[in-house]
């Protein structure tokens, strides 16, 4: 099985201003990673680094990918907006990308955002075929995984998936070792991290941790995506230093499986990012950023040593 990185892992790096993408990959290559998942979403094509309409840039990134022997994909999104995903298809082949991870956006209602992500699939679908490009849709924040199952099952065409992502059920209220097997026989894609559930100020988030410090059952949860996908790579992707609050998207429909009482309850955001729980970066000082930036590297060096060891085992 080989092991990728997804770029948003190093959002830390970026927002302390020390990112740039080939120095990333060169740092990602020495660690023993085997490919990455670009993450384009923000200005300027963000851990592309550089817009995804510059032809030179986007050439340039496809010559060091291949120069590491790297597997690509580009992370991008909105599942809703047929035009939006063929740009990034077309994005991901010029990239040299076989797959594209998008999320859907809920808005307005489950019933018609399910609805106008399928019309938009069955619109780009046949895009993709052609230049050999596979859709993955993320079980995010917004939709659950037996939603995206169901979507999935309604499509029916091997070239849209599921990007499995193991903690994000935990936000709408869900079990991630069922979302797992729930998703597992349809991922094209993944993003094998880990969460902590954090009462901050009478809010309970879901904080993004290195693996294994969290809530995630990830002992139990590998082996389902080995025995049940098809897939030959997997992809970390560090979240430290962002959170959540459940049910981001306030969907009515959603309703909580627990009162929470036992999780860990901090006073504030301050009380909060000194055992380590980062809700978000506003208000960090330009040194704080460095030192969280640089921490980070730690981390996701011993996130791909934990997954190493859990698929060995």
């Amino acid at each position: 099985m080989k092991i990728g990185l997804d770029t948003f892992s190093f959002h830390l790096v970026l927002a302390a201003g020390r990112y740039d993408v080939f120095r990333s990959l060169d740092w990602m290559a020495e660690q023993g990673f085997a490919g990455v998942q670009l993450n384009i979403n923000g200005p300027q094509g963000r851990f592309l680094g550089a817009d995804p309409a510059d032809a030179a840039h986007v050439a340039r990134v496809r010559r060091h990918l291949a120069g590491l022997g790297f597997f690509a994909e580009i992370g991008g999104g909105h599942a809703t907006d047929a035009p939006l995903v063929a740009r990034q298809l077309e994005l991901a082949a010029a990239v040299g990308a076989d797959v594209l991870r998008t999320v859907i956006g809920f808005h307005d209602s489950i019933g018609q955002t399910i609805a106008q992500t399928r019309a938009a699939m069955e619109q780009v679908l046949p895009l993709a075929r052609r230049l050999g490009v596979r859709i993955a849709i993320e079980n995010h924040e917004d939709v659950t995984a037996a939603e995206l199952r169901q979507l999935l099952d309604a499509l029916d065409d091997p070239f849209v998936g599921a990007c499995l992502d193991t903690g994000n059920d935990l936000v709408v209220y869900g079990d991630p070792l069922e979302a797992a097997r729930l998703l597992a026989p349809r991922a094209i894609s993944t993003h094998i991290k880990d969460q902590k559930l954090v009462r901050v100020a009478g809010t309970v988030y879901s904080a993004g941790v290195p693996l294994g410090r969290g809530d995630i059952d990830l002992p139990a949860i590998l082996p389902v995506i080995l025995r049940d996908s098809k897939l030959d790579r997997i992809l970390i992707q560090n979240t430290t230093g962002y959170a959540a609050k459940l049910n981001p998207f306030a969907r009515p429909d959603l309703r909580p499986t627990s009162d929470y009482a036992t999780v860990p309850a901090m006073a504030d955001a301050v009380a909060a990012a000194a055992a380590n729980l980062h809700l978000g970066l506003t208000g960090l000082t330009a040194d704080t950023l460095a030192q969280l930036a640089e921490h980070q590297y730690h981390d996701i060096a011993r996130d791909l040593a934990l997954v190493r060891r859990l698929l060995a085992a």
